[in-house]
Order: structure tokens, then C-alpha cells, then sequence
């Protein structure tokens, strides 16, 4: 599977109360379930929100998994970027 870096603008979702930003998360992962039971590979690794984004990473055998889990989800792709590698801490030389 690739790994992608997902970029999601979603005005406001910095002030989304606690049950909003449990309902969005429960929508998306009741979709990756889903999928996954329709036979696609893909899975959340992790994500990240700020006042007006989410950041996530994902783990897909497409990028059209990507989108596809956004129609389905109903939560924005703004830009999706296959990732090519990591940086640790420990690989910066110092």
C-alpha cells in the first residue's frame, strides 16, 4: 500500500465542539470499515486539525480509495500526495 498525506480544508473545524468532531471521526471510520469489508485496502494512520484544516495519513492501494472514501464520508480532499518517505528526529544529523 502507499502511503498518502492528505490535505482537508474544513473551515471552522477548529471550534467544532467535541461530540461534532466525534460524529465526523465516527462517519469516517464506519466508511473506511466499509471499504475495507468491500475488499479495498485503506486505512487511517493518523490525523491532525487546526483552525481551519485536517491533515491526515492514510495508508490505500489508490488514490481514488482517497476520494472515494471523501464522497462516500462527505468530508473535503483538498489535495492528496503520495509520500515518499520519512524524516525522523534521529536522521537529522545532529
Amino acid at each position: 500500500m502507499t502511503v498518502f498525506h492528505i490535505e482537508r480544508s474544513f473551515p471552522g473545524v477548529g471550534n467544532a465542539s467535541a461530540e461534532e468532531m466525534d460524529q465526523t471521526v465516527q462517519t469516517s471510520e464506519s466508511v473506511l470499515t466499509a471499504m475495507r469489508g468491500e475488499g479495498k485496502h485503506i486505512r487511517q494512520i493518523r490525523s491532525f486539525a487546526t483552525a481551519d484544516s485536517i491533515f491526515c495519513v492514510y495508508e490505500a492501494d489508490s488514490e481514488d480509495f482517497i476520494h472515494e472514501h471523501s464522497q462516500r464520508s462527505n468530508i473535503p480532499v483538498s489535495k492528496i500526495t503520495p509520500v515518499i518517505g520519512e524524516v525522523q528526529p534521529d536522521t537529522s544529523g545532529l
